[in-house]
């Protein structure tokens, strides 16, 4: 509850009579009784206030903690969801495999050609047992990733949860905290108010009246400031908003989509009719990262095999470009594998060809988590990038390139620059 206090100004005399002396000292110690009075009742509304200062702040510790709670317990759910993604993908190659071995090996034999041909009961016995043993292998291959690919779903929908209760928790938050901030401006000019009623007849009374003001000046001005924030922020969610036409998302199942594709550059040659040609920026580079940057560009229009470690996912394709050029980009996750290779994080703002933009996860840089993805700078040109990307759209091991393109990261994901060395 928030209390209100309602002063009512307390007019006192201002010149006094020589004969009525005696009776306005007497009516003006009523008034001051009276005054006290009022003081006494406003002190008392104060208490209650400073009551609901304490409340709020107790209720903005507890939001705190659950955010730092709800935090943890995102990261763990990440965390789980990628080791769920790996044994899923990894688990496709081993029955694509065995698939493969029962073809070349000719065991795709029924039971009935296996018992015709046998050259003995202890011989069929034999066959028949291994046939079984190879299809129930097979059979709980199969149950195992239907399982894990309901986990995933499972822990993806607790996981979405879990973000949406952490945003209403920061919500609540900012809401106590500009309530409590509000409370406290209010306390200055009701305790303001009472010192200006009561020193009416007194030369403190001007001081406590430039107190008041000054309070309501600043409420003024933090509602000021408050609405300009609000005004502030929901610009910036329209240009994030725009963005977001141009993101490219690596889907939960390992593969890329695009929400909008970005406008393609003109077509100068390339088996796609994009743009090839080395950019004039790539030759402020070293001669390894301008080697890069020639396969990258030699290899838009080409379409590769996709699936856990396929060469047509986009990190594996910018490690091959990047190897082109003699340029170590070591196997590891979206983050690990630039840190074991050298590689540096450098700002937006001092991006050059040769670099890597890779999106990471802002709870779980390691985790192969929808969203993940990973396109090399060919070039830059007045603070636009030009870029070649593979797997995109998703599940097509498609390579392409792109110019006037902008990092535009998913939520809960970061864009970072990495910058290697050669």
């Amino acid at each position: 509850m928030v209390c209100s206090l309602v002063l009512t100004a307390v007019s006192l005399p201002v010149s006094v009579e020589a004969t009525d002396y005696d009776t306005q000292i007497k009516e003006q110690d009523q008034k001051i009784n009276d005054l006290k009075t009022k003081e006494a009742e406003a002190e008392t509304a104060l208490a209650e206030i400073e009551d609901e200062l304490n409340t709020t702040a107790d209720k903005i510790d507890e939001l705190s903690d659950t955010k730092d709670l709800l935090t943890e317990e995102i990261k763990s759910l990440y965390n789980e969801i990628s080791d769920l993604n790996v044994r899923i993908q990894k688990r496709d190659v081993q029955m694509q495999k065995q698939a493969r071995d029962v073809q070349v090996s000719g065991n795709g034999t029924s039971y009935l050609e296996v018992l015709l041909n046998s050259e003995s009961i202890s011989d069929a016995l034999t066959k028949v047992q291994g046939l079984t043993t190879l299809v129930n292998a097979n059979n709980d291959l199969l149950e195992q990733q239907t399982t894990d690919k309901g986990t995933v779903e499972e822990k993806t929908e607790v996981v979405e949860g879990q973000i949406s209760a952490l945003e209403k928790a920061e919500k609540d938050l900012n809401d106590k905290q500009d309530s409590l901030d509000t409370l406290k401006l209010q306390q200055e000019i009701a305790k303001n108010e009472l010192e200006a009623q009561r020193a009416t007849e007194e030369s403190k009374k001007s001081e406590y009246i430039s107190q008041k003001e000054a309070a309501e000046k600043k409420l003024e001005e933090e509602q000021a400031a408050q609405k300009k924030k609000q005004e502030e922020a929901e610009r910036l969610a329209q240009e994030i908003l725009a963005q977001t036409t141009r993101t490219n998302v690596i889907e939960e199942d390992g593969t890329t989509s695009t929400i909008v594709t970005p406008e393609q550059s003109t077509s100068t040659g390339g088996s796609n009719g994009a743009d090839v040609s080395i950019p004039e920026s790539a030759g402020e580079v070293s001669s390894a990262k301008q080697a890069a940057i020639s396969a990258a560009l030699a290899d838009v229009g080409n379409s590769y095999p996709t699936g856990w470690g396929a060469q047509g996912e986009c990190l594996v394709s910018v490690r091959r470009w990047l190897n082109a050029g003699g340029i170590n980009f070591a196997v590891g996750g979206p983050h690990s594998g630039y840190s074991a290779s050298g590689a540096t994080q450098v700002s937006l703002s001092e991006i050059k060809p040769g670099d890597v933009i890779q999106y990471e996860n802002i709870y779980t840089p390691e985790g192969w988590i929808g969203g993940v993805h990973t396109v090399l700078i060919v070039g830059v040109s007045n603070g636009t990038l030009h870029i070649v990307e593979a797997n995109n759209p998703g599940g097509s091991g498609y390579v392409s390139t792109t110019k006037g393109w902008t990092p535009a990261p998913p939520a809960n994901f970061r864009a970072v620059v990495w910058r290697f060395p050669g």
